[in-house]
């Protein structure tokens, strides 16, 4: 990981294709991702040159599913908003939370609220659900002290790092996920649905073809099945999009499993979409597949991260001192 950064950092002329305003830094087999974009000029701002030139980046990003602009300077949040506003496309606002999070504009975020001192596993945003964000894109307002990396896998990599078997069993059985919401049960209801109002909840759990149980002192029960594997609409490659890694018990701390006095009670679990276990073995070869395809570099105030976030994974790394990264979908 250190030697793929090293090399990103210290990438040789050969990589570098200019034109008259940007140069591009292409991956290397070695870098492999992402695609940085770079000003020439000193005040090209990156809202001014996007808006020029959306179609050159999203080919780009069907190509290599992930861009880093980098030296645009985009340093607020009225900087972030302005580039958000030169998609064809307004940002979604966060539904169906799994995390804390705190929107600083309309439907920009602050980045996943979670304990510094530990990492947030490898996923792709909303893939459990039935309608996902195809783009996601992140903003380095202030980077950490130390850590705070968004480390990001390509998909299609996954996918090809996986066993055949464990690819076979994924394709024809897909993912049935598990989910108790309640107090004590990290997000409430209310937050989760942005709602008080129960029967909305039922609303939207019926045209997300999730199964909804109202239990005792506020808990809800939901459970529903998707798919592991997809082909991309766009390049029709073969994807690992889901999250049976992230909401299985397995990549819980051992203590905090051990907690919980029936796995039935977890906030989040994962099974085969036929009620049957995903093993902790089968648990232990994702997470190395995301590890095989994982690329680590450090933020730089300024950053702009763009994913497609079908063909990329991303989570983040431990951090001390304060960080702020925005976030915003379509």
């Amino acid at each position: 990981m250190e030697n793929r950064l090293s090399k990103l950092k210290n990438a040789k002329a050969e990589n570098i294709v200019g034109s008259s305003r940007v140069e591009y830094l292409y991956p290397t087999e070695s870098t492999r991702f992402p695609l940085m974009i770079r000003p020439k000029t000193s005040g090209l701002t990156l809202t001014e040159w996007g808006r020029e030139n959306m179609e050159i980046i999203n080919n780009e990003l069907n190509i290599h599913g992930a861009l880093l602009f980098r030296g645009f300077n985009v340093d607020s949040v009225k900087k972030f908003q302005d580039f958000i506003s030169v998609f064809d496309l307004p940002p979604l606002e966060y539904k169906q939370r799994t995390s804390p999070r705190y929107e600083v504009a309309k439907n920009i975020y602050h980045s996943t609220t979670y304990p510094s001192d530990q990492c947030i596993n490898m996923h792709s945003e909303n893939s459990y659900a039935l309608n996902w964000a195809m783009k996601i894109v992140f903003c380095c307002i202030n980077p950490a002290e130390m850590g705070g990396e968004t480390p990001i896998a390509d998909n299609r990599l996954v996918y090809n790092f996986l066993s055949p078997l464990t690819k076979e069993k994924f394709k024809n059985k897909g993912v049935r996920y598990v989910r108790t919401i309640g107090k004590g049960l990290g997000l409430s209801w209310e937050e989760v649905f942005q709602t008080n109002d129960r029967a909305k909840v039922e609303e939207e759990c019926s045209r997300n073809e999730m199964q909804i149980e109202w239990k005792d002192q506020g808990k809800l029960v939901l459970t529903w099945n998707n798919k592991a594997i997809y082909d991309h609409p766009i390049t029709n490659e073969k994807i690992w999009f889901n999250h049976s890694f992230f909401f299985n018990k397995y990549t819980l701390d051992e203590d905090l499993l051990n907690a919980f006095t029936s796995h039935n009670d977890l906030p989040f679990n994962t099974y085969f979409g036929d009620g049957t276990e995903i093993s902790r073995n089968e648990i232990d070869e994702i997470r190395e597949a995301y590890d095989k395809s994982k690329v680590l570099f450090p933020w730089i105030k300024g950053d702009v991260l763009y994913l497609d976030n079908m063909l990329f994974s991303h989570g983040r790394s431990p951090y001390k001192g304060t960080r702020e990264i925005l976030v915003s979908m379509f």
